[in-house]
């Protein structure tokens, strides 16, 4: 039903969308119209003026001409002389007005025979008069200068006949679009206003029939909200369960790795090392090969010790969470050529072994990033607790997080995501800190209950044999 009503509005106001914008499309082409009809007639308005400024000129000229030829006195051709380089000016803005417009362009040219013919005629006529003057009036009786001019003056006025027919056909065209801008305006306010009426009055309908859809999408909302709380709950048991598998998982791997391999591995040393001394004499190459096999031997032992450091400190174990920060910070700060700065107390509280491990993951993970990422130079560890927490600091001096990071969101950063969980399972908080070129700083605090620390009966670890 609410689709049913809101179908026609919708009709209504794309309808009325697709009006608006057709009425906007024909009042700017009229807009444009207006536009190029007012360069237009601004145009040919100059073109009159410079085509009447020619004639002028000319008659100008002749008039020099005629007065010369009269009195015979220099004087009188001032205004011939002055009106020579008028007319050549006046001549090139109008043919370079003209430049678009091939049928004026042509008609221009066979008046500027004309005038070339007048202003030839009246040079011609001085010519003579300067050295007869009789020869030179009787050269003027002929006729043939006033026939010139005609024709110069015919063709002036053919084209400003012209220039004033476009003034006027253009004045009649914005005339037109003006007019169709109006009712343009007036159809578009009219559509407007029955819009915002059939638009108020569907919006009164639609609020009216959405309350009760409204109240059962906030009751939707609060089910969904408990629903996705109650996932993430889950979520965040699983990813402890998870964490808490994977440990132990490493824990069993650094034990087979301890009593099997290595027992191999310590097995074949020995037996190379007997079968050398039995060898070396007799067969010294030989002997030689085996002492390189036996390096081989060593290599994989170390490996091997690697591999269970990495899956499961022996230090962290052994020695407590002290001891295994400050052994990580030293060995990754020499592998790094970092200057290394640590601070954790003498003595710290006792924890269980999986938040002692979450910890030392954290700080590990932490230093991981900087090597990879940072480029930094120096590093800080710092570990602080009071009755009711502990805090664990790592700072890098490198270039910082990108521009982009979002430090209340850790989705894309694996590593962080990873850190924010072993955070949460211990029930604390993680908060990163940093900016471009001054490194970055992340703090986790952790509540020290019962499920953190270990009871008194209870040994922090168990010792693994190497």
């Amino acid at each position: 039903m609410f689709k049913q009503s809101f179908l026609p509005h919708t009709l209504l106001l794309a309808g009325g969308i697709l009006l608006t914008l057709a009425v906007l499309v024909a009042s700017e082409t009229g807009n444009v119209r207006l536009r190029e009809s007012y360069n237009e007639v601004i145009r040919s308005q100059r073109v009159q003026t410079q085509l009447a400024a020619l004639n002028g000129e000319l008659v100008n000229a002749e008039a020099g001409q005629r007065g010369f030829l009269l009195t015979g006195k220099d004087s009188y051709l001032d205004p011939y002389y002055e009106a020579l380089p008028r007319i050549n000016e006046l001549m090139a803005h109008i043919r370079a007005d003209y430049a678009t417009d091939p049928e004026a362009l042509q008609m221009f040219g066979e008046t500027s025979k004309q005038i070339s013919s007048k202003l030839n005629e009246m040079a011609l006529t001085l010519l003579y008069g300067k050295r007869d003057l009789a020869v030179a009036l009787d050269l003027v009786r002929t006729d043939y200068g006033k026939q010139t001019m005609d024709n110069a003056r015919r063709g002036l006025d053919r084209l400003q006949a012209r220039e004033a027919d476009t003034v006027a056909h253009r004045l009649e065209g914005a005339e037109r679009d003006v007019q169709l801008s109006r009712y343009g305006i007036a159809l578009l306010t009219a559509i407007n206003i029955v819009l915002l009426i059939a638009v108020g009055l569907g919006h009164a309908k639609r609020l009216t029939m959405s309350e009760g859809a409204r109240a059962q999408a906030e009751e939707e909302g609060l089910r969904l909200d408990r629903k996705v709380r109650a996932r993430t709950r889950q979520l965040s048991a699983l990813a402890g369960h998870l964490q808490r598998v994977t440990e132990d998982e490493k824990t069993r791997l650094a034990r087979e790795l301890h009593d099997e391999l290595g027992a191999i591995l310590t097995a074949i040393k020995l037996d190379l090392h007997w079968v050398r001394r039995r060898v070396q004499e007799s067969q010294p190459e030989a002997a030689d090969k085996l002492s390189r096999v036996m390096l081989h031997v060593d290599q994989g032992i170390q490996i091997k010790r690697r591999l269970i450091e990495d899956l499961r400190p022996t230090v962290l174990l052994n020695l407590g969470l002290r001891a295994a920060l400050l052994q990580l910070v030293e060995d990754v700060a020499a592998r790094n050529h970092w200057e290394s700065e640590i601070s954790v107390p003498e003595e710290l509280p006792r924890l269980r072994d999986d938040a002692a491990i979450a910890l030392y993951r954290i700080a590990q993970e932490s230093l991981t990033n900087a090597s990879k990422y940072s480029q930094a130079t120096h590093i800080r560890l710092s570990v602080g607790y009071t009755d009711e927490q502990l805090t664990l600091t790592v700072h890098d001096d490198g270039k910082g997080l990108p521009p982009d990071f979002d430090a209340g969101s850790t989705a894309g950063h694996h590593g962080l995501l990873g850190m924010e969980q072993r955070v949460t399972a211990l029930g604390g908080s993680m908060d990163i800190v940093s900016s471009p070129n001054t490194g970055v700083s992340i703090c986790v605090e952790v509540p020290l209950t019962a499920s953190v620390l270990a009871p008194a009966e209870e040994p922090i670890g168990e010792t693994q044999p190497e």
